[in-house]
């Protein structure tokens, strides 16, 4: 891979680990995390063996909020309800989070592209939906679950931009005595099936595990796949 340099952007009240490829026209990577992820991520791409790419790790966003798409109310027995304000938050990542990023990597990516894990796998296909910004994205253990997805996507089209979708789940995942997780394996399949029906290349993998095994493997696989697309 091409050099790559290291740095930290502050746009918003975001913390963006920045991993920038010095090679013209290499895709840029946006990816929401938890917490901190963007060294583990990185190393996983490399392990990979990702064509060359520059990574943008966002940190703090209102995980909760931010990535998921409308309100719903408790469905996993505790915690707080989801707000479901993804709408208000992608235009902040295409109008400041965004520009900001490419103001800050050395040439122009030529594409975009939007990864995550969890709820930030459901908003990387949502987004697609919203904004023409991305033309590939990775929803790797996505938390498709979500009520009322599946038939959002059936009723939606996604932007003309979208050329690749890859999803992913954990054979396990369905595994859950909760009624609404449990549906998390057939709703992935089935929102796959729709975005490959509008002609938009596609790939669902089953990974070994939870939902809580090897995330940036899993995260990794996405991003290399949809790369060499």
């Amino acid at each position: 891979m091409s050099d790559v340099s290291r740095a930290e952007v502050r746009i918003d009240g975001k913390i963006i680990e920045l991993y920038a490829a010095e090679g013209a026209g290499c895709p840029l990577v946006v990816y929401h995390a938890v917490r901190g992820e963007g060294s583990i991520l990185w190393q996983a791409c490399m392990d990979a063996g990702c064509p060359a790419f520059s990574l943008a790790v966002v940190n703090g966003v209102d995980w909760d909020s931010d990535m998921t798409p409308w309100p719903v109310p408790l469905v996993m027995g505790e915690g707080r309800p989801f707000p479901g304000r993804a709408d208000d938050y992608i235009p902040i990542l295409t109008e400041a989070i965004l520009p900001a990023i490419r103001g800050s990597i050395p040439c122009d990516p030529g594409e975009t592209v939007l990864a995550g894990y969890s709820l930030a796998g459901l908003f990387s296909l949502y987004a697609l939906y919203r904004t023409d910004a991305f033309s590939k994205a990775v929803s790797a253990s996505g938390s498709l679950w979500y009520p009322g997805f599946t038939d959002f996507v059936k009723t939606h089209s996604m932007s003309d931009a979208v050329k690749a979708v890859y999803l992913s789940v954990g054979d396990r995942e369905c595994r859950t005595k909760n009624e609404v997780l449990s549906k998390v394996e057939d709703a992935t399949a089935e929102t796959e099936a729709v975005i490959r029906s509008e002609g938009v290349e596609t790939l669902f993998e089953l990974n070994p595990g939870n939902h809580f095994k090897d995330a940036a493997l899993r995260t990794a696989k996405g991003i290399k796949w949809v790369l060499e697309k």
